[in-house]
């Protein structure tokens, strides 16, 4: 299955508010504002942080969104990790599937997969790896990266419990 993407503009807002606040997103998305205000704050064009965020459409339906950043550029998160194996110059993603008859068939995978090679490695020359730490009790998310072709890194914590950090290295 093919996977495409489109950088993510003001009129996806209501679906992607729709997708942050279905309860099997919402179980993973621990303290994020996903209120209306919250998501056009933090998703929306007046947003001016680093992170870009990205529509993920298969056979032109949209089936999820994927956001990735410059680890240095989140640093009270991200330095820990740096002797973890993880670069500098290293991305982190984010990412879900919209709707709940998606999950399960392999799309996160191949969403995952199709992102790093096309998005993080293919327009950013000087990341190194993209990573990822999903929740350790999100099985579906962490076996999800494995399938990407993630590696396990190491366990961290944040306020919320144990995730697994996963890191993916430029070929």
């Amino acid at each position: 299955m093919a996977v495409t993407f489109r950088r993510l503009v003001d009129d996806d807002l209501p679906v992607l508010y729709r997708w942050l606040n279905e309860p099997g997103v919402m179980r993973w998305w621990e303290g994020e504002d996903v209120s209306w205000e919250g998501v056009v704050r933090d998703y929306g064009s007046g947003s001016r942080d680093s992170t870009e965020h990205w529509i993920a459409f298969v056979a032109g339906r949209e089936i999820g969104w994927i956001q990735c950043y410059p680890v240095a550029d989140e640093p009270e998160e991200t330095e820990r990790w740096w002797g973890m194996g993880v670069d500098r110059t290293a991305a982190g993603i984010d990412y879900l599937i919209g709707d709940p008859a998606d999950r399960g068939h392999g799309l996160g995978s191949a969403m995952i997969r199709a992102f790093v090679v096309d998005v993080v490695f293919g327009l950013h020359p000087a990341w190194t790896q993209a990573w990822a730490a999903p929740y350790a009790g999100n099985v579906a998310s962490w076996r999800a990266l494995e399938k990407a072709g993630f590696r396990f890194a190491g366990l961290v914590w944040d306020k919320y419990g144990p995730c697994r950090l996963m890191v993916a290295d430029r070929r």
